[in-house]
């Protein structure tokens, strides 16, 4: 069957950990709620001191402060964010994650094969899969997935792997 082996490093952990935060719902409420209703409220301040106190300066500050709350704001969150979670995985961790892998396709279940030992995963068990350009995720719990970034790819084909792996979650789902 198709077997692939690769690196993941801590990029890629990261890029994972970013992954989830896109599809998060309270990020994406913080995210909105940062770019859009605060803004909005410091431009309906700044057009009341325009209207009411004919306070053109003051106004103009206030709608630049908004915009650019907008528009930075959500960055810093996010870097925020990725911050904690880099600081929430120790050395110990990193190193159980980190390292080099051999996924291997069997009709029945997924093989990983990684410096701790051997796994094995039934078609069933895997939630889903997602693929973005430059990582493929194999979710085998809500919050935990096998990364394979598409870079570090040493043996196999990337694309082709994702496609077969898609193939027998599919058939094993129904």
């Amino acid at each position: 069957m198709a077997e692939i082996q690769y690196e993941v490093r801590e990029r890629d952990l990261m890029a994972f950990n970013e992954y989830q935060l896109q599809y998060s719902k309270e990020m994406q409420l913080s995210i909105r709620r940062n770019q859009s209703r605060v803004p909005g409220l410091m431009v309906f301040i700044a057009l009341f001191y325009w209207f009411y106190y004919q306070d053109v300066f003051t106004s103009f500050y206030i709608a630049v402060i908004g915009v650019l709350w907008g528009l930075l704001v959500p960055v810093y969150i996010r870097w925020n964010i990725l911050n904690s979670i880099r600081k929430k995985y120790t050395d110990a961790d990193k190193e159980k994650i980190l390292g080099n892998y051999t996924l291997r396709l069997e009709p029945k279940v997924l093989i990983e094969i990684s410096p701790h030992g051997e796994n094995s995963v039934e078609w069933s068990e895997v939630l889903r899969m997602a693929a973005t350009k430059k990582h493929a995720f194999i979710y085998v719990g809500v919050n935990e997935a096998l990364i394979i970034p598409k870079k570090t790819v040493k043996k196999g084909s990337f694309r082709e792997f994702v496609n077969r792996a898609n193939e027998l979650m599919e058939a094993a789902v129904g």
